[in-house]
């Protein structure tokens, strides 16, 4: 089987199969919007710097049988505009996104806590993603506004040291730790922590060395691990199938596809 029927067979491969209801399956980490080489020439930018169409994911989403994506914005040197931009997606397609801002640290320093209060509670989005170490002014208001931070950051114990010192916020760890499985050890040390360190979840997206996520699933309470796929660069089909692959018992393959995520957000799941 090559890969463009591989892809084909996906749907029917990752199909819900269980013999009660379909749970409701929300992609905690996608992208969309315009970036900062938006309108730049096809294969001379990096793709998670031009534009990532909301369609593309919503085509994903619907060939996999995902029901809502959370969606921030791809890379920009700052990120009011493209969380508005953000938040008419939200609108636009109602029920298929949840909008979470995004910002940076440095260029948006001394700003963040009264845009991202802004983002909240006028545009409804409901959280913040970030590269990085997350500063004091994103880390008050996250804890005034009580929404998540999705954390990409440079190595997983600083963010562990973040999460002890702040435990009403909940921080959710991507990539397990280390982003396409670069640094396979931060995976464990990802495993480690979201063992122990209540207000720390983990989530799924762009993991390549498959073991890790099994030892997650196995290791790592149901309850702290999150499904994500990054897409719309990373197929959404492929890493759902991944999910399938671990075998979990339907009540925990219902919280890690939609039902941690729900809880989280304080929606119905």
């Amino acid at each position: 089987m090559d890969r463009r029927q591989f892809l084909t067979a996906l749907p029917h491969m990752i199909a819900w199969t269980g013999s009660s209801e379909k749970p409701r399956v929300i992609d905690i980490h996608c992208h969309a919007g315009k970036g900062v080489n938006y309108g730049a020439a096809r294969d001379t930018a990096d793709p998670w710097t031009t534009f990532n169409d909301p369609r593309w994911l919503i085509a994903q989403a619907d060939a996999a049988g995902v029901d809502t994506c959370v969606i921030f914005p791809i890379t920009n040197r700052t990120y009011e505009a493209a969380n508005r931009e953000i938040a008419r997606y939200v609108k636009r397609f109602p029920g298929r996104f949840i909008g979470f801002a995004k910002h940076d640290a440095k260029t948006e320093a001394g700003r963040i806590g009264q845009m991202l209060r802004q983002e909240v509670e006028q545009l409804g989005l409901r959280g913040l993603k970030l590269h990085g170490i997350p500063s004091d002014e994103m880390l008050r208001a996250a804890a005034e506004l009580e929404i998540p931070m999705l954390v990409h950051p440079p190595a997983v114990d600083p963010l562990v040291d973040v999460a002890k010192r702040w435990p009403s916020i909940n921080f959710i760890l991507a990539h397990l730790g280390s982003f396409a499985s670069q640094n396979w050890r931060q995976h464990l040390a990802a495993i480690r922590a979201a063992r122990l360190v209540r207000n720390l979840y983990v989530e799924t997206s762009s993991l390549v060395f498959f073991p890790y996520l099994e030892r997650a699933a196995r290791e790592v309470p149901a309850e702290k691990l999150l499904f994500g796929s990054d897409a719309p660069l990373v197929d959404m089909r492929v890493e759902l199938y991944k999910i399938r692959l671990l075998n979990l018992r339907p009540a925990d393959e219902r919280l890690v596809l939609g039902g941690n995520a729900a809880r989280l957000l304080g929606i119905g799941s």
